[in-house]
């Protein structure tokens, strides 16, 4: 390839929402650890699924923070100290769960469990990247007067 075909390539290679890309690729590692938790629990006999589901999403929001910090959104540690960021990150992330268990609450009925969760974190990524975007990691702007 040559000219204007490489060109527009590159083009299209810097379009690419990377930082997305990012996110959802530590999302789908989280949601692993998440269904791992979730299925070792539900396969406890008596454990209420919205406990499962809880305990689940608990600790896939404590591997994602680490990891969006640190890879998806790359933020220093001195930008991003945990005392500020995460108690903001849990915060948004527990409208996150209220989310992902009115899922699936309303599912579990008509749907096997596994299915219900599956929906939950369709519906719960879009609201997760937002927040983390917009009001997690973002860095400060520079307080340096423009020239």
């Amino acid at each position: 390839m040559s000219g204007p075909a490489r060109r527009s390539l590159r083009d299209l290679w810097a379009a690419v929402p990377w930082t997305a890309v990012r996110f959802a690729l530590v999302g789908l590692l989280n949601t692993g650890v998440d269904f791992a938790v979730f299925l070792a629990l539900m396969a406890v006999p008596g454990t209420p699924v919205l406990l499962a589901n809880a305990c689940g999403y608990g600790v896939g929001v404590l591997s994602s923070f680490l990891l969006n910090r640190s890879w998806t959104f790359r933020v220093r540690r001195d930008e991003a100290p945990l005392a500020r960021r995460l108690p903001v990150f849990l915060a948004f992330n527990l409208v996150g769960l209220a989310l992902s268990s009115l899922v699936v609450g309303l599912l579990v009925p008509a749907v096997h469990p596994l299915a219900a969760k599956v929906a939950a974190t369709v519906a719960t990524f879009a609201w997760n990247y937002w927040s983390s975007r917009r009001f997690v990691f973002t860095t400060p702007a520079s307080t340096t007067p423009a020239a």
